[in-house]
């Protein structure tokens, strides 16, 4: 899994919340959203707008500790360089490269690790499967090509 999309946003955000051992409460609260609105996401009861998926990945890149930190005026100009996202999600490659590009010192190893877990959490395993899933797609990529 290298990409969120609506239909495994629910997946990716409940094994992040998982992972890292955070509350609904805190998670809603650092991104901008009601508890009910979120608990309602994690349930599936509804759909992610596309500002929720970049969020989420941008929450999970970044680690929760630094993405609270970040102001609304710097979650905005990283959510207007992410552009639209499209029916097949945004990928996490997308997000780091963003990341990076803005100049922001912030991928932690904490916040590197927390997003490979979520990811490989998404399969099953850990940060170790995470970096395999994440490795394989230029790799496959490339081999397709």
């Amino acid at each position: 899994m290298e990409r969120i999309t609506p239909d495994n946003y629910s997946q990716v955000l409940k094994s992040f919340l998982s992972q890292n051992k955070l509350e609904v409460r805190k998670v809603s609260k650092a991104i901008n959203c009601s508890i009910s609105t979120l608990e309602r996401l994690l349930n599936n009861q509804t759909t992610p707008t596309n500002e929720m998926i970049k969020q989420t990945g941008l929450l999970i890149t970044l680690g929760f500790v630094k993405y609270s930190k970040l102001s609304n005026a710097e979650k905005e100009k990283f959510s207007e360089r992410l552009g639209t996202v499209s029916g097949a999600g945004i990928g996490f490659g997308s997000i780091t490269a963003v990341v990076g590009g803005l100049g922001t010192a912030g991928l932690s190893g904490a916040g590197i690790m927390s997003g490979l877990a979520a990811i490989g959490g998404f399969v099953g395993a850990g940060a170790a499967t995470g970096i395999v899933v994440v490795a394989a797609v230029p790799i496959l990529t490339g081999i397709a090509g």
